[in-house]
């Protein structure tokens, strides 16, 4: 009775270890990573004249292998480096893409926003590129990341954009392989008047 009584007890516990292994297993995401959008919340800042907006995406990264660590930032060799050769600039430098589309008011048609410099119109696709740290919790270890990551910008009005406008985003990361993210489309604000 007792030789029986222990290997029940021994096979409850065997059958709650592997329960418990089973909950604690690393979860099985690609590599490439995956992002959702989770929310955006603008900001006013009356006295001068700013929207400072917060994005907020979801990720997914089945190695981790998530931002650029301060070496990576400023190093001047590829595949992180700043400029190309040729001294055009090399997009890889950055990891976190922000696209810009305004409502157009006579079609109701979101378009891409189209920057001015000294009066001609120019489309500068870093200019709202950025780059989030380094996300591995062991940069040793490749392991699977969840979590959320928050991006914001100070947009001056009259610059970028005008009261009344209707804005929203599309937003996409790069991993440190350079796997480029879906990409993820935000909600529309309308900046105030």
């Amino acid at each position: 009775m007792d030789m029986f009584r222990t290997l029940r007890f021994g096979l409850l516990f065997a059958f709650i270890g592997g329960a418990i292994s089973s909950c604690i297993s690393p979860p099985d995401f690609p590599d490439t990573p995956s992002i959702e959008f989770k929310s955006m919340k603008v900001t006013r800042n009356t006295a001068e004249l700013t929207d400072t907006v917060t994005i907020t995406i979801g990720f997914k990264d089945g190695d981790g292998d998530l931002g650029l660590n301060s070496e990576e930032y400023s190093s001047t060799s590829p595949p992180y480096n700043r400029l190309n050769s040729d001294g055009t600039k090399n997009l890889n430098h950055w990891n976190y893409f922000l696209k810009i589309f305004v409502k157009n008011r006579s079609n109701n048609q979101f378009e891409p926003l189209t920057f001015r410099a000294n009066g001609s119109p120019v489309d500068d696709p870093t200019v709202y590129y950025s780059q989030y740290p380094h996300l591995e919790p062991n940069a040793d270890k490749k392991a699977p990341l969840k979590g959320d990551l928050n991006f914001e910008q100070t947009f001056g009005l009259g610059n970028e954009f005008n009261p009344g406008d209707e804005v929203r985003f599309e937003v996409y990361i790069k991993d440190r392989a350079l796997n480029t993210s879906n990409t993820v489309t935000t909600n529309s604000f309308v900046v105030a008047r």
